[in-house]
C-alpha cells in the first residue's frame, strides 16, 4: 500500500475537505483526488462519500481510518524500540540545553573514552522541551540537567553528580563588579533577575525572608545575550552557574558566597541501560576525585 496515498487519506479525514487537505499537503485538489482514487482502487472499497455538507467517511472508511491510525502508532513504537536496541551497541547520546555550555559531559568524555574506547559518544544540543521529548522516545540516553520534579516524572530518574552555587552576573561598570566575592548583604538594594526559580529551589524563599531589600524577578524563558546586556545596562544583575560565565563575556561574573548549592547530574529513563551505567560509573569516579 502506497504510504503517500495513505497520508493523503489521513489528511482528508482530518480536514473533512479536499481543498483544505490539498492546501495542507501543498498539492492541487485534482492531484489529491487522484491519490485517493488510486488508494480506493488498491483496497477495493470507497472511503468517502459526498453529501450536502461536503465529504464524509463511509462506514468502511471509518474502520479503515481507525486501523491506519493504530498501525501508524504501532509502527512508530516499534521503530523507537528498534532504534533503542540498535543504539545500545553503538552510541551513547547525551543531551544538553541549547544555549547553555555543558558542564558534566566535557569533563567525562576523556576519562570515559580511555576506559571504554569502543563506545561512541554523541553530545546533542537541543531546546529543553525537545531534550525531554527525545529522552522519552529513546532518541537520547541521558540529559545533563539539574534536579527538579520534572526529572522524576514519567519513569525518569536522576543521578546527582555535582553541586553548584551561583555567580552574580553584571555589567563591568556596575559598582560591585570590582569585587572578588559577594555576599547577600552586598546585594541589598539590588534587582536580581533569576532565570527560573525552579532551577534553584529555596533561593527565593531564603532571600525574601532574610533580605527583603533585595528585589527578585523571574525570567522564565531563555533570553538572548543582547537583551541580557541591555538589562544590565539598567543596573540589574543576574545569577548564573559558575561554569557558564565564560559565555557572557564581556560581562563580569563575581562568585556569590552562600550556604546553598544545587545538584546537577544526569536524567535517564528507567531502566538504566548497561552502557549508561558505565558512564555513570566513570562519572562518579571523576567527580568524587
Amino acid at each position: 500500500m502506497n504510504s503517500k496515498n495513505v497520508d493523503t487519506f489521513l489528511a482528508v479525514s482530518e480536514f473533512s475537505s479536499i481543498s483544505a487537505a490539498a492546501e495542507a499537503l501543498f498539492i492541487s485538489p485534482p492531484a489529491l483526488q487522484q491519490q485517493l482514487n488510486r488508494l480506493e482502487g488498491e483496497i477495493g472499497f470507497r472511503l468517502f462519500e459526498r453529501g450536502p455538507g461536503g465529504i464524509r467517511l463511509t462506514q468502511a472508511g471509518k474502520l479503515f481510518l481507525d486501523g491506519m491510525v493504530k498501525i501508524r502508532s504501532d509502527t512508530e513504537q516499534l521503530m523507537t524500540r528498534c532504534r533503542e536496541a540498535d543504539s545500545l551497541n553503538k552510541c551513547l547520546r547525551i543531551g544538553a540545553i541549547l544555549g547553555l555550555q555543558p558542564d558534566l559531559f566535557p569533563r567525562l568524555s576523556g576519562p570515559f573514552y580511555q576506559k571504554y574506547p569502543d563506545i561512541v559518544q554523541k553530545p546533542v544540543m537541543e531546546s529543553e522541551d525537545q531534550l525531554f521529548s527525545d529522552l522519552d522516545s529513546g532518541a537520547l540516553d541521558a540529559i545533563e540537567y539539574f534536579e527538579s520534579p520534572r526529572v522524576h516524572a514519567a519513569g525518569r530518574s536522576f543521578v546527582p553528580l555535582i553541586r553548584e552555587g551561583r555567580d552574580v552576573l553584571m555589567s563591568p561598570g556596575h559598582p560591585l563588579a570590582a569585587r572578588e566575592e559577594l555576599t547577600f548583604s552586598d546585594l541589598r538594594g539590588q534587582h536580581i533577575i533569576v532565570y527560573r526559580f525552579d532551577r534553584i529551589p529555596g533561593f527565593r524563599e531564603y532571600v525574601e525572608s532574610n533580605y527583603p531589600e533585595i528585589q527578585l524577578s523571574e525570567e522564565p524563558k531563555m533570553i538572548d545575550f543582547y537583551s541580557l546586556v541591555r538589562s544590565f545596562e539598567d543596573g540589574h544583575v543576574s545569577l548564573v552557574p559558575p561554569h557558564v560565565k565564560a559565555q557572557f563575556r564581556p560581562l563580569r561574573a563575581v562568585p556569590l558566597k552562600m550556604d546553598m548549592s544545587w545538584p546537577v547530574g544526569l536524567v535517564y529513563r528507567e531502566p538504566m541501560s548497561p552502557m549508561l551505567g558505565k558512564l555513570v560509573e566513570v562519572a562518579k569516579e571523576v567527580f568524587r576525585s
